[in-house]
């Protein structure tokens, strides 16, 4: 495995890598928690792959697809001066906006006494955040098309999966967001029971791959979804407190999880494209 965070030192070292199939990764903590294997650490393991990786932890899909950060990969996809031929690129991206920081705005309870999921959703906000995400995985994907090194490349992008919101953070001290990232906003909107609040996650990622799947038919895309909604088990209710052997804190897998998911969705999905 050839694993890289530095496109500088990846390129400086790119001749050694031979014929390894050549991975380019950006997003967020998923594909960047700092602790744990995560899917590029463990892609890159499991296919002797070259990895360069330039994820962040709590990125969000909208600032990867804008400024400084857009600018960088497109540096990087361009041509082959700077950049090179990628045999892929991995997008982990959505997840901050739908399920994270960006639900505090869409999130509502003028109800309390509903048991319906859609009584909690503003739904004008919520389809003005997934309008901005549309637009902004397009500005990824035409940045892709009008390369001149990578226009074929395909473009995977995985849908997160299903969790159970819980006052668990993440435990390194390092990391500045440490978490909880969906329960305090729904706390705070009075949505404390934890059946409904499992039932909103499942409605707004199915949202999301509702908008990823459009993407992923629309003619020449070259878009291609990783459904991981279903990969790993949701801890039950009464088991919101306990230590899980897929979920190392609120939204992030552990190391056997993330295995999980690299093994049994993203190997096959890249296999059956034909790029490794």
């Amino acid at each position: 495995m050839a694993y890289y965070t530095n496109p500088r030192k990846y390129f400086n070292e790119l001749p050694m890598h031979g014929a390894r199939p050549k991975l380019l990764f950006e997003g967020d903590s998923w594909f960047s928690i700092p602790d744990l294997m995560h899917i590029p650490a463990q892609l890159g393991h499991m296919l002797d792959a070259s990895v360069l990786c330039v994820a962040a932890p709590g990125d969000t899909l909208v600032k990867m697809a804008e400024g400084a950060q857009l600018s960088t990969l497109k540096w990087l996809i361009h041509d082959v001066i700077d950049g090179q031929r990628w045999d892929a690129i991995l997008l982990s991206a959505g997840g901050n906006d739908i399920i994270g920081e960006g639900m505090q705005y869409f999130l509502k309870n003028t109800d309390p006494s509903s048991d319906q999921v859609e009584d909690y959703i503003n739904q004008e906000v919520l389809s003005d955040c997934v309008a901005l995400m549309d637009a902004r995985l397009n500005a990824i994907v035409a940045l892709r098309d009008a390369s001149i090194a990578n226009p074929s490349t395909p473009i995977l992008i995985h849908t997160y999966s299903y969790l159970t919101p819980r006052n668990v953070a993440h435990k390194v001290l390092a990391w500045g967001v440490s978490g909880p990232w969906i329960y305090p906003y729904m706390v705070n909107k009075g949505i404390v029971d934890c059946a409904l609040q499992k039932a909103i996650v499942v409605y707004l990622l199915d949202r999301f791959h509702a908008l990823l799947s459009d993407i992923e038919q629309r003619p020449n895309a070259n878009v291609h979804v990783v459904d991981t909604r279903l990969a790993l088990p949701r801890l039950a209710c009464a088991e919101r407190g306990r230590q899980s052997k897929y979920w190392y804190d609120e939204i992030h897998p552990t190391s056997k999880g993330f295995a999980l998911l690299a093994r049994d969705y993203f190997v096959p999905k890249l296999k059956s494209l034909g790029l490794v």
